[in-house]
């Protein structure tokens, strides 16, 4: 956790984007560092996932549903990843249209994908405020800095929140007898 905001490509350059998603909320975060100032990006789903992501969606799914090969059942098994691995295209091509990057026209960028969540991020959520002031802080004014840091706050607790809520939901369904992952060693159906 500790080098989170500092990974390094395979030929040990830092990557040009990175995209800070947290799984349970709407907003997310995008660091450019592709100019000398980088630039960090408050964006919501709501503004990148339009119509159009929908239609490139359900053209990506299309395509590899009707994929014609000789090994139609083992195709088939594998049809999930696929699906899988085009929505990631499609959903990274609508962030980087977002910020006015064209991955068809303009040459590519290096972009590295966080996901943040889970147990980690509610006991080192410092970490990750402190991980991306390390990144930032050699770059920009300190009233710029303190804004992308009350962003990404904001967003942890709310991440942290969220899986808080989706626990104690999980737990009362598990209590409930209502989980389908619920197991008993005894019951009693009379």
């Amino acid at each position: 956790m500790e080098h989170l905001f500092e990974p390094r490509l395979p030929n040990g350059e830092r990557p040009d984007i990175q995209v800070c998603i947290f799984p349970h909320l709407t907003e997310f975060l995008v660091i450019d560092l592709r100019k000398k100032l980088p630039r960090v990006h408050l964006l919501n789903t709501r503004e990148v996932f339009k119509e159009d992501f929908f239609v490139n969606a359900e053209a990506e799914f299309s395509h590899a549903l009707r994929h014609e090969c000789d090994f139609s059942f083992s195709y088939l098994m594998n049809l999930p990843l696929r699906m899988e691995e085009g929505l990631r295209e499609v959903a990274m091509t609508a962030i980087l249209e977002r910020l006015g990057i064209h991955p068809h026209g303009d040459s590519l960028p290096s972009v590295v994908v966080f996901v943040l969540s889970g147990g980690a991020l509610a006991m080192h959520s410092e970490q990750v405020i402190d991980g991306l002031k390390g990144l930032l802080g050699e770059y920009d004014s300190a009233a710029t800095l303190q804004e992308w840091e009350g962003w990404l706050s904001r967003l942890v607790a709310e991440e942290n929140a969220a899986m808080e809520q989706l626990n104690r939901h999980e737990l009362a369904e598990a209590v409930g007898g209502d989980s389908p992952d619920l197991f008993s060693l005894w019951e009693s159906r009379n």
